[in-house]
């Protein structure tokens, strides 16, 4: 995977508005629904695909590693967020780019150097 085999458009969450609960819960790298439960939006959070594509967009990763994205987040496993920090960086790395120091810090993992 390289930067190119990311959705590069811009990104609005509000693209979820109406759509299914179990849909946007597959396009977010938080799901804290029980197995085989129904899905809640409620609880998924950091959408990073627009609806119906198999793509991840660049511009929704780069939101979810943000200000208003994982570091803002309340009532969230620490665990879900390390699991979710941990998949932001490994996107930042395919699409050549180093995620911020925060995101390191949640992951519990070391920055490199640029």
């Amino acid at each position: 995977m390289s930067r190119k085999d990311f959705d590069p458009s811009p990104w609005d969450a509000s693209v979820w508005d109406g759509k299914p609960a179990a849909q946007y819960c597959a396009a977010c790298l938080i799901d804290e629904n029980p197995k085989g439960a129904k899905k809640v939006k409620e609880k998924c959070h950091l959408p990073v695909k627009k609806p119906g594509s198999k793509k991840y967009n660049l511009r929704a990763v780069f939101a979810a590693a943000g200000g208003r994205g994982i570091t803002r987040l309340k009532g969230v496993s620490a665990e879900a967020k390390r699991k979710a920090a941990r998949r932001i960086i490994s996107l930042y790395r395919k699409a050549g780019e180093i995620a911020p120091a925060a995101i390191y810090r949640i992951a519990g993992m070391k920055r490199p150097k640029k």
